[in-house]
């Protein structure tokens, strides 16, 4: 009993974060249909940013945030205005050449990360130890990353529900349509929720440093557990973001201890397709019409 309560606090610390990563993925895919392959690498490239920092300077990786945070916003935002914007009308709004753009964006960014950084594993040692509640052991670097995402998701949350530029996003995810017939900016909306969604990975990274260890080519594994935690909770759907992370940690803290890491690796390519073959719309996910 102890094992399972000690699993269950592991799984619901690290959900907590992946649920960060995959809210800045769920943002750019419900307002634009982009399925963005280079969002690992953001999260990667601001987890380095921060160990490098703290290897050199002994810089806690939190006071980072607000600028790992708007580092990525500039970033994200810059690819959406001279990237994405400038696919063929006609194409633009098609998943096939958004893939294709920010497949090649993934791999410079993997490219730049190693002239940067070199190739060498990078952390954050910081917070080594534990809390002990009676048999629970709860690491404290996995405790802080864990409040830090709450809040910053909370913050998310009121963000996008009561600003005026937060209901524009939520309404163009909604409708493209009705949003443009009530005047929306759907271009602004398109730079600022890019933005938005790498800012947000750029977050994540930040304090993924305290749990995990990095290097450049690290993006893919955290691209395709954003992808996955989406997929399971419900494509476009806050909740379900939410919602697919806590299953994907559970799943994965279940599995390292039971079947080995290597399974536990695995755990979000096995959900995901356990997920599409029961329900293809996600746990909360509206069907297709």
């Amino acid at each position: 009993m102890d094992t399972v309560a000690q699993l269950i606090v592991n799984g619901l610390l690290l959900g907590g974060v992946l649920a960060l990563s995959a809210l800045g993925f769920n943002i750019i895919f419900g307002v634009m249909r982009v399925v963005n392959l280079a969002h690992g690498d953001l999260v990667v490239i601001a987890a380095l940013t921060c160990a490098v920092a703290y290897a050199h300077w002994h810089i806690n990786p939190l006071l980072l945030l607000p600028f790992t945070a708007l580092g990525g916003f500039v970033i994200g935002a810059c690819i959406q205005r001279f990237l994405l914007r400038r696919l063929p009308a006609e194409v633009s709004s098609g998943e096939a050449s958004s893939l294709v753009l920010t497949f090649g964006l993934s791999y410079f960014l993997a490219g730049a990360g190693l002239w940067i950084f070199g190739g060498q594993i990078r952390s954050v040692p910081y917070l080594t130890g534990a809390i002990q509640l009676g048999p629970i052991s709860v690491p404290q670097a996995r405790l802080l990353a864990f409040v830090a995402a709450i809040v910053i998701a909370g913050l998310l949350g009121v963000f996008l529900r009561y600003t005026s530029i937060g209901r524009a996003i939520r309404a163009t995810s909604m409708n493209l349509d009705g949003a443009l017939a009530c005047g929306v900016d759907a271009d602004l909306v398109r730079t600022v929720s890019f933005g938005l969604g790498s800012a947000v990975a750029a977050a994540a990274g930040t304090l993924l440093s305290y749990v995990y260890t990095f290097n450049p080519q690290d993006g893919i594994p955290f691209t395709i557990s954003a992808f996955a935690v989406i997929a399971i909770g419900g494509l476009g759907s806050y909740t379900g973001a939410l919602l697919g992370a806590l299953v994907l940690g559970f799943a994965q803290a279940f599995a390292a201890y039971y079947a080995g890491s290597t399974l536990a690796d695995a755990a979000p390519y096995v959900l995901f397709v356990l997920v599409m073959l029961v329900l293809p719309q996600g746990i909360l996910g509206r069907r297709a019409t």
